[in-house]
């Protein structure tokens, strides 16, 4: 009988401590998910910042080394972000960029491509303003 006691009182004085290790892990989502927060809007704030280049078509060799440089920083900062919709918005400017890159943009149908473009900028701006709180 002596160590029903004894066992009642361990779990006794045990369940604090079990309610402080689910208050313990409760704080750490809460600060995963915080991290996860800032790492979006820090990733946001480039993803802005670099999908907003527009290239000056007039000049065609500089637009395309621009371009390329502008699509390279993009893909890059794609691999390093976590959220899977950012990443894909960035994915699409990428592409977009490469095809300036490549010389399949020029005067002639620059006013096209830009209006496509300025539609995948706008949804980086979209995926950002829940972050933001824009």
């Amino acid at each position: 009988m002596r160590a029903g006691k004894q066992l009642i009182v361990a779990a006794a004085l045990a369940l604090p401590v079990l309610a402080g290790c689910g208050q313990l892990q409760e704080t750490q989502e809460q600060l995963d998910q915080a991290q996860q927060g800032l790492d979006k809007a820090s990733a946001c704030l480039d993803a802005v910042d670099v999908a907003g280049y527009t290239p000056n078509l007039a000049d065609l060799d500089r637009a395309q080394d621009d371009a390329r440089a502008k699509a390279d920083e993009i893909g890059a900062l794609a691999q390093r972000v976590g959220d899977k919709t950012l990443q894909d918005d960035l994915l699409d400017v990428q592409a977009s960029l490469e095809q300036v890159a490549t010389g399949q943009v020029n005067l002639q149908n620059g006013l096209n491509w830009s209006q496509q473009h300025l539609e995948k900028t706008t949804a980086i701006a979209s995926t950002c303003s829940d972050v933001t709180g824009g």
